[in-house]
C-alpha cells in the first residue's frame, strides 16, 4: 500500500539528520551522519562545505536503506539547520574556504568595540537583534579586514541550510528570518542598506542572497542532486527557517490564544517565543534575536545562553575522571547523573550560586561577553558536593529566567525539551525560578518536525500553523506541571543575587582573559 512520506532534514552542528514522517506527524524512521567541527587558531570554529554536503548524501542513503518504499512515496524534503555563521560561495557557487560557525569567536573584539561605541545600538534599532560573534556581521567584516583577497572571491554568503538547499536545487536563497535578523528589518522584512552604511561596509550588499518566505516558495530537486541522493528529479524542496524557529514551530509555540515559550536545554540553552504584537526591542540592551516567521505576520524572539547541558557534562566528567583514576576502571556516567539527581534533590535551594558560562567563547545571552567564564560563588567549608550539583541546575534555571525577562517575554506556559528537560529536579527548579507552568515535549525531532510543518504549509496541506497542532504537536506533550510557590519565593529573592554575581565580574574576566593570552 502506498503512503505519503514527508522528510525533514535537520543539519546540525554535530549531526546531519534526516527524519521521515507521515503527514499526520508520526515519526517513521531517521538516519544521521556526524558532522565535523574544526577548531582552529584565532577562536575559529569552522566546517567544510563540501564535506557537509557529502554527509547529507550519506545520511539520506542511510534513510533509504531503512525505508524501502521511500523513493516512491516521498512528497518533499524540508531543510532546516544550525543558525548564524557564514557559508561563502563564489560566482560558480563553489565554496570559498570553510564556513565560520555560530561557535566561531574570531570577531569577538570587533563585536565588543561595536557594542561599546554606539554602532551596536544603532544596528539593533533596525534589526531588533543584538550583535554577537556568532553572526555574519562581524565574521564577514573580519574577513573583509584580514582576508581581503578571499573576501573579493565571495559572491554570496549563505547559512548552512541555504548551502544544502542550493546543492539540492541549484538556487541561491535564504529565508526571511535569518536574512532580516542580520542585514534587514523585521518591520519591512527587507534588507536595510542603512546597516551597511553604519558599518561603512557597502561591499557586503552584493553578497546578500535573495530572501524568501519559506511557505511561499518551493524549490525543485535538480538533476545532479537527484543522481547524488537517488530520488526523482523535480521533488519539492522547502527551505525552512533556522532550526531554533523550527523547534518552536514543532512545539506548537505559534498560538494566537496562548503565550507559549519554548526552552531547549540541550548543548545550548535556547529560549524562544512568538511576539504577535511585533514590539520593538530595546536597542540599549543589544539583546537576542528577532526573526520574522514565514507564513505569519509575527516575529519569533530568541535569546540563547551559549551552553546548557554542557555544564552538567563538565561536572560529570570531573567526577568520572576522579573515579576512573582511583579505581582504574571505566566509569558509568549515567550512574553518576543518577546519583546527582537523587542527592541534589535533598540539598538546600539557593545555598550557593553558579553562573553557567562554561563555553570557552564566553556568553551571548542575556549579555554578550566573549571573556565571560563560569563561576561558583558563596562557597565555604559547609558546602557539599551536592550543593555544587544543585546550584549548577539552579544556574541553568536562572539563565532561562534571565533571558526571557531581559527580552520582555510574558509567558503563560513554558514548554521544555532537550536532554536536561528529562530531569525531574531540573524541571521543578526551572518552573519555580521562572514562575511558569512547564510542559515537556517528548519529541527529540522537533526541528525536523517544524521544518515539515512549514513544508506542509507551503504545499497547502495546512492553512495556518495551528492546524498542525492536533497531530504534529499534541501527541508528544506531557502533562502540564505547576510550580512550587514556596520554592519559587526563595528563588525570587535569590535571582537578584545571581544577577549581581556576574554584573560586577567584567574586571575579573578581562584580567583572566589577558593572563591566559600571556600564558600562550
Amino acid at each position: 500500500m502506498s503512503r505519503e512520506i514527508i522528510v525533514g532534514l535537520d543539519a546540525g552542528t554535530s549531526l546531519i539528520k534526516f527524519v521521515a514522517f507521515t503527514l499526520e506527524g508520526k515519526i517513521i524512521e531517521s538516519a544521521s551522519v556526524p558532522n565535523k567541527v574544526y577548531y582552529r587558531k584565532g577562536n575559529r570554529a569552522e566546517q567544510n562545505l563540501d564535506e557537509t554536503w557529502s554527509n547529507v548524501v550519506q545520511s539520506f542513503s542511510k534513510l533509504k536503506l531503512k525505508i524501502g518504499d521511500l523513493t516512491n512515496n516521498i512528497i518533499a524534503i524540508c531543510i532546516t539547520g544550525q543558525g548564524d555563521g557564514s557559508w561563502p560561495i563564489d560566482k560558480s557557487q563553489n565554496p570559498v574556504g570553510d564556513a565560520a560557525l555560530w561557535l566561531d569567536g574570531r570577531s569577538g573584539e570587533l563585536i565588543d568595540e561595536w557594542r561599546n561605541n554606539g554602532i551596536g545600538a544603532q544596528i539593533t534599532s533596525i534589526t531588533q537583534t543584538g550583535l554577537n560573534p556568532s553572526m555574519q556581521t562581524g565574521q564577514m567584516f573580519h574577513t573583509h579586514l584580514y582576508e581581503p583577497d578571499r573576501f573579493k572571491q565571495i559572491d554570496k554568503v549563505l547559512r548552512c541550510k541555504d548551502w544544502i538547499f542550493y546543492k539540492m536545487t541549484g538556487e541561491v536563497y535564504t529565508d526571511i528570518g535569518e536574512g532580516n535578523m542580520t542585514w534587514g528589518s523585521p518591520v519591512t522584512r527587507k534588507y536595510d542598506d542603512q546597516i551597511l552604511e553604519i558599518l561603512n561596509f557597502n561591499d557586503m550588499k552584493k553578497k546578500q542572497p535573495t530572501m524568501i518566505d519559506s511557505t511561499k516558495y518551493i524549490g525543485k530537486l535538480g538533476n545532479e542532486a537527484s543522481k547524488a541522493i537517488g530520488i526523482k528529479e523535480g521533488l519539492p524542496i522547502i527551505l525552512a527557517p533556522v532550526d531554533v524557529v523550527c523547534a518552536g514551530i514543532g512545539s506548537g509555540f505559534v498560538d494566537k490564544n496562548k503565550k507559549i515559550g519554548c526552552t531547549i536545554l540541550g548543548t545550548a540553552g535556547i529560549h524562544i517565543f512568538v511576539d504577535f504584537d511585533n514590539k520593538k526591542a530595546d536597542p540599549t540592551k543589544q539583546l537576542g534575536y528577532t526573526l520574522p516567521i514565514s507564513g505569519s505576520s509575527a516575529n519569533a524572539k530568541m535569546v540563547s545562553n551559549m551552553v546548557a547541558s554542557l555544564n552538567t557534562d563538565w561536572l560529570i566528567d570531573i567526577f568520572s575522571t576522579i573515579i576512573g583514576d582511583y579505581s582504574n576502571t571505566t566509569t558509568d556516567k549515567e550512574k553518576i547523573l543518577e546519583i546527582f539527581e537523587r542527592e541534589a534533590a535533598k540539598a538546600s535551594p539557593a545555598k550557593i550560586f553558579y553562573h553557567p558560562f562554561i563555553s570557552p567563547n564566553g556568553e551571548r545571552g542575556p549579555f554578550v561577553n566573549v571573556k565571560a567564564q563560569a563561576q561558583y560563588l558563596g562557597l565555604n567549608t559547609t558546602t557539599s558536593t551536592y550543593d555544587l550539583v544543585r546550584s549548577l541546575y539552579e544556574g541553568l534555571a536562572y539563565a532561562c529566567r534571565d533571558c526571557y525577562t531581559e527580552f520582555g517575554a510574558d509567558l503563560e506556559l513554558l514548554r521544555l525539551t532537550g536532554g536536561a528537560s528529562k530531569s525531574n529536579l531540573v524541571r521543578k527548579i526551572v518552573g519555580a525560578v521562572t514562575q511558569n507552568q512547564t510542559q515537556v515535549i517528548n519529541n527529540s525531532e522537533q526541528g525536523a518536525a517544524g521544518a515539515c510543518i512549514v513544508g506542509l504549509l507551503a504545499l497547502n496541506h495546512f492553512k495556518e500553523y495551528e492546524d498542525s497542532n492536533k497531530h504534529w504537536v499534541e501527541p508528544y506533550l506531557n502533562e502540564i506541571e505547576s510550580y512550587d510557590k514556596d520554592l519559587s519565593a526563595k528563588y525570587d529573592n535569590a535571582f537578584t543575587t545571581y544577577k549581581k554575581g556576574y554584573q560586577n565580574a567584567d574586571p575579573f574576566w578581562n584580567s583572566l582573559f589577558d593572563s591566559r593570552k600571556t600564558d600562550k
